[in-house]
């Protein structure tokens, strides 16, 4: 059994800095030097399997689940502020949650939410025109950001939150997520962060938002039903005994949606757009195809079908950018993955940016290159190989929503304008929080 290399302390100590302020990087060189596989600590600090390699990842993902949960970082940390939802429920618990919820993202659900999802898209696009009248440039991430909370906070709450509550709402969620990730990524700041009153300040943030949520929720019971998730989650009962979920659950899955469902998207169509607009060719390929799609009927549910190739260049993109760019799991016992030992409570640190430029699946992979999106490129690859959503029992539950509104809303921007970025290029890169972000603003003008 091959033993899988461990990163000497000697080595470890002089990049903990460095590892907590550029963590893709630092990952990125330890594995050019150890391969796949790597074990990293820090003193008596938790042991890590840092893996960039397919076939542990799904055994661990996949083929052994079970053996494996979430890890504190998640289960406690992120729960935290953010409830005790589907990303950070563990066990028995989460199982539950998951088979209650999932409805909710069926493709009759998906079919009734695209002319809500358009609306906000074109309401969205007024910017656009208004920013091309002013010839005024736009915050690329800032426009795909507030487009994307607006498409979840109607798909919840379609009688909900007027436009000035959905931006405070907007700045409150970014606002805990950029906080997060300084505890979660920095133990040792933890019980500092507490001394000086800063985790007390975006807790109460998370108490005031969940307060809102649960004066929305008292209103749609007083005042009639509606077709949207907040409903669909109230009607819902569990099997074992029919009684529908507590109050303090249902606050908690729609924290988790708001989290996890606008943040990911967001950081994609930022990311997208950037890559497109250096790349005029496969722009122009994108936006050929979705004028032959609009002349084929309404780009919904069954309209977005004709557009493969924007489907690609969005894989494509989040091949390169993944919105959620590592996780982890916790070995329950002790296991054997690709032929390498895996100690109980060992982390599982499954890098899913170093996973999607492991050249050994993908040949320049730094590359923008999104033909090898297609369907017959996919064969000839590792099913495990690309995980934008993650994978097994936990993939994400908001994958189908969260192409469908990313189709539409490109098909709808790139359709109707030409924009240009005033940002240069080679001045951006990553910024990696919970989620995937560009290190800086990145301007863009309407042509």
């Amino acid at each position: 059994m091959p033993a899988v290399p461990s990163i000497p302390l000697f080595k470890v100590l002089p990049n903990v800095l460095r590892t907590a302020r550029r963590p893709i990087e630092v990952f990125q060189e330890y594995h050019q030097i150890y391969g796949d596989n790597l074990l990293l600590s820090v003193g008596g600090s938790r042991r890590t399997h840092l893996t960039a390699d397919p076939e542990v990842i799904q055994h661990v993902l996949q083929r052994n689940h079970r053996n494996y949960d979430k890890s504190e970082i998640q289960a406690t940390q992120m729960a935290k502020y953010l409830g005790k939802g589907l990303l950070t429920n563990t066990g028995q618990p989460w199982l539950t949650q998951r088979r209650l919820i999932q409805p909710g993202f069926h493709r009759k659900r998906l079919d009734s939410l695209v002319t809500e999802m358009r609306a906000v898209i074109e309401r969205q696009c007024a910017q656009l025109d208004a920013a091309r009248a002013a010839g005024s440039t736009l915050s690329l991430h800032g426009f795909t950001r507030s487009a994307v909370f607006r498409i979840i906070a109607r798909a919840i709450f379609t009688d909900g939150f007027s436009e000035q509550e959905t931006m405070e709402l907007n700045r409150t969620m970014d606002a805990i997520q950029a906080f997060i990730i300084y505890p979660v990524r920095m133990p040792f700041l933890r019980k500092p962060l507490r001394w000086i009153g800063r985790e007390g300040k975006y807790l109460a943030m998370a108490t005031s938002i969940r307060q809102r949520l649960q004066e929305r929720i008292d209103e749609r019971r007083a005042g009639g039903a509606q077709d949207d998730l907040l409903q669909m989650l109230l009607d819902s009962r569990y099997e074992d005994d029919g009684t529908p979920m507590a109050d303090e659950q249902l606050i908690d899955e729609i924290m988790i949606l708001f989290a996890a469902g606008h943040e990911t998207s967001a950081n994609a169509l930022a990311w997208t757009i950037w890559l497109l607009l250096q790349h005029p060719e496969e722009l122009a390929k994108v936006k050929a195809e979705i004028a032959a799609a609009k002349t084929l009927g309404p780009l919904d549910l069954d309209g977005v079908k004709n557009l493969p190739y924007l489907t690609q260049v969005i894989e494509e993109s989040m091949r390169l950018y993944p919105p959620a760019w590592i996780t982890d799991r916790v070995a329950l016992g002790p296991d054997v993955a690709n032929g390498y030992a895996i100690d109980t409570h060992t982390v599982v640190g499954i890098f899913i940016y170093g996973l999607h430029h492991n050249p050994r699946y993908w040949p320049e992979p730094e590359r923008f290159w999104p033909e090898r999106m297609s369907a017959a490129a996919k064969k000839d690859r590792h099913p495990y190989a690309f995980l934008p959503f993650g994978a097994g029992p936990r993939l994400c539950i908001g994958n189908h929503f969260a192409m469908l509104e990313m189709q539409l809303f490109l098909a709808q921007v790139l359709g109707d304008y030409t924009l240009e970025l005033t940002t240069p290029a080679a001045e951006v890169g990553v910024k990696p929080y919970i989620t995937l972000h560009m290190d800086r603003e990145v301007g863009v003008r309407v042509c």
